[in-house]
């Protein structure tokens, strides 16, 4: 069968969890049989055109020219007029629906849209090809695709409630939407979204559970964060925090891996202490590593997150979580391979990290449930509940 994913970013302008999902897909799908192409966005250069690019392993990728990879970098009254054009972009929307012609499609799975145009699910309907939609965040909610602890009345504004209902209705029921966590799917029904789709909650697929050996200093107690490093995500708390736990405990160190438009400013904050690390973003091979010489992964967000990449990952990596008691991260830790902690709280924060250092065998039994748990996440089995939904 021939299959279209479309998500907003594609490798090389890869940023987040969603993007690793969808490589993971497509990869997942090509090893089953299936012939897959893309369909994703760039950032513009200039006159708008459609890029099409053909890797090594024969998948063709095509790229639309957009602004929302530096969609921040814009003012706020510029976004909102492109907000608005995104969601009635019909330029894109003939651009997509010829390259569906041209390639032949006979289904398409659609993630992020943003940037793409949210009137792509109309030209799939015109063309009456098989539609699957994963959904990873609140975009189609409110535009800001983020909902913020403590700030949870964004989405029930005027403002959001009118675009809620504007995008519900163009978006219409997909054949299938897969929810990586229940919370996200309860809210999106909250909304009136995807009435008449068939809806199911199925978790992210993991490539695969580390299996080298784990690479521990036991001399020093090391607590990883790994993932973007922006304001939102929490980090500054852990900072917070983690100045905290060192003054209880001398012998730990705290590694932040990853890049993002708060690194400077946490830098400052961090000062000269040298137990605090910045790596940037070290690249996969290396972040599978820290990952296995670390002692605790950190995920303090102050968002209500889908399905957390890094948190999996963590999992297949037998190493024990401390998460932030939101969303679907609350789904994903529960009680197995992690401890959740109060989100935007340093105090509790603190005490689950001290608790952690002072307890490493309850920690190691934690791990081992997240092994478990990672076991789930298989990628074989996320591609067949994938073409059972595709051939009902």
């Amino acid at each position: 069968m021939k299959i279209c994913l479309i998500n907003n970013l594609y490798k090389p302008f890869n940023r987040g969890g969603a993007e690793k999902v969808t490589e993971t897909i497509a990869n997942g799908l090509i090893k089953s049989g299936h012939e897959v192409f893309v369909i994703s966005s760039r950032p513009r250069r200039g006159k708008s055109q459609i890029s099409n690019v053909q890797p090594a392993g024969g998948m063709q990728i095509y790229y639309l020219d957009s602004l929302y990879y530096n969609l921040n970098k814009l003012p706020k009254f510029l976004r909102f007029f492109w907000q608005v054009w995104n969601i009635f972009n019909f330029v894109n929307y003939f651009k997509i629906k010829k390259i569906l012609i041209k390639e032949k499609a006979e289904a398409v799975i659609s993630n992020n849209l943003m940037g793409l145009g949210f009137l792509t699910p109309l030209a799939i309907r015109r063309l009456k090809i098989k539609h699957l939609h994963i959904a990873h965040d609140i975009q189609l909610i409110h535009p800001v695709g983020l909902l913020r602890f403590g700030r949870e009345n964004l989405i029930n504004s005027f403002f959001a409630r009118n675009y809620a209902g504007l995008t519900s209705e163009i978006f219409s029921s997909p054949k299938a939407v897969i929810f990586p966590s229940r919370w996200l799917m309860n809210l999106y029904l909250d909304k009136i979204f995807f009435i008449k789709s068939k809806r199911i909650v199925l978790p992210n697929p993991l490539v695969k559970a580390l299996t080298a050996p784990a690479t521990r200093n036991n001399n020093v107690f090391t607590f990883l964060y790994l993932g973007q490093v922006e304001e939102y995500k929490g980090v500054n708390l852990l900072i917070q925090a983690f100045k905290k736990v060192k003054e209880k405990y001398d012998r730990a160190e705290l590694v932040i891996a990853g890049t993002g438009a708060n690194l400077e400013n946490l830098k400052n904050i961090a000062g000269e202490d040298k137990s605090v690390k910045f790596l940037g973003w070290p690249g996969d091979e290396i972040a599978d590593k820290l990952l296995l010489s670390s002692d605790c992964l950190i995920y303090p967000s102050l968002v209500y997150e889908n399905c957390p990449h890094a948190i999996q990952k963590a999992f297949g990596a037998g190493l024990p979580v401390i998460a932030a008691d939101l969303g679907g991260i609350s789904e994903l830790v529960s009680e197995d391979g992690g401890i959740l902690f109060r989100p935007g709280n340093p105090v509790d924060l603190v005490e689950k990290m001290l608790w952690a250092i002072d307890h490493k065998s309850e920690l190691a039994e934690i791990a081992k449930a997240g092994l478990v748990k990672a076991a789930s996440y298989n990628v074989e089995n996320y591609i067949k509940e994938l073409q059972s939904l595709i051939n009902q």
